[in-house]
């Protein structure tokens, strides 16, 4: 994530943080991001030091879920990550090294039965053997 914010202050200097950070992440969470940071203004203008500080919040960002509706709810979503913008041995995503995408935050879909129980261990495995 660090390389991707430098990278982005070269060939984005006058776009805000809250709008790189949509590249990667839905909008809403990118400009939440942003906002927790206190950083306004250009990419051009934001210290590599307060974009390093983002990145290793990034990094250490867990998700816990509040609740689960349980098994009579749970359904197979549809849509994701496009599989032409990840590695197929890896599941690394090709613009953002070491982001790695598996289960059904990719768009693949199959057949009702448990294939997308396979599909995310099967896609988690490959993720798992190239970390």
């Amino acid at each position: 994530m660090e390389r991707f914010l430098g990278e982005r202050k070269r060939t984005r200097p006058r776009a805000e943080l809250k709008n790189v950070l949509a590249e990667v992440l839905p909008a809403r969470v990118g400009h939440a991001m942003a906002q927790a940071a206190a950083l306004e203004g250009t990419m051009a203008n934001l210290p590599d030091r307060s974009l390093a500080a983002v990145a290793a919040r990034l990094k250490r960002w867990r998700v816990v879920p509040a609740r689960s509706e349980g098994w009579s709810k749970a359904e197979v979503t549809v849509g994701g990550v496009d599989t032409a913008a990840l590695s197929s041995k890896t599941m690394e995503a090709r613009e953002v090294r070491g982001l790695y995408v598996i289960g059904e935050a990719v768009d693949v879909t199959g057949w009702l039965g448990g294939y997308n129980f396979q599909w995310a261990w099967s896609s988690g495995w490959c993720a798992g053997q190239a970390v």
